[in-house]
């Protein structure tokens, strides 16, 4: 049977090129893999970014002279795209919460999230983006699936709510016993 691989990349139309482009290159230190012209809308600019490990985020934005009064700031919540989660390692957790704050950025967090860390801050176009760091770092190769899949079954056993990160430790050892 045919599977699905990863997200290829979510697809994100905003109305601030030039802050979009600067908030993901410099304040989130991404890199701008491909720039050019959407091919569905000329009056559009497609952007891709990498976000680490060949995963990306392609956002569309108006060409220079586009009036970006055209295009709708993103709403969170039901409906519509509630936020765009990426992961970082914990060590750089802090390093982001000072560099989102020194670029004038609102941060919200870090919040517990069991088995990671989160903060939460707009981008240039209103969508929420969230920076999570799990406690416990997957281990080189080994799938977060595979890890997530045995750690809830690891949450349900014990009948906690969620998963913590002695869920994912255990799940951790196990997977690498075989």
């Amino acid at each position: 049977m045919a599977k699905t691989l990863r997200i290829s990349h979510p697809a994100i139309s905003g109305a601030n090129a030039r802050e979009t482009l600067r908030f993901y290159t410099e304040t989130l230190g991404m890199e701008l893999v491909l720039r050019q012209p959407n091919l569905d809308y000329p009056s559009e600019e497609h952007l891709f970014f990498h976000v680490g490990d060949d995963n990306f985020i392609a956002y569309f934005v108006p060409k220079e002279g586009v009036d970006p009064a055209t295009y709708e700031q993103a709403r969170p919540g039901s409906g519509h795209m509630d936020h765009l989660a990426i992961d970082i390692r914990m060590a750089d957790l802090e390093a982001f919460q000072v560099r989102l704050k020194e670029a004038g950025v609102t941060v919200q967090g870090p919040v517990d999230r069991g088995y990671e860390r989160s903060i939460y801050f707009p981008d240039p176009n209103g969508v929420t983006i969230e920076l999570l760091a799990w406690i416990t770092e997957p281990p080189a190769g080994m799938s977060q699936a595979a890890i997530i899949r045995r750690a809830q079954q690891l949450r349900e056993a014990r009948g906690a709510a969620f998963i913590e990160d002695d869920d994912v430790r255990a799940a951790i050892g196990e997977l690498r016993k075989g």
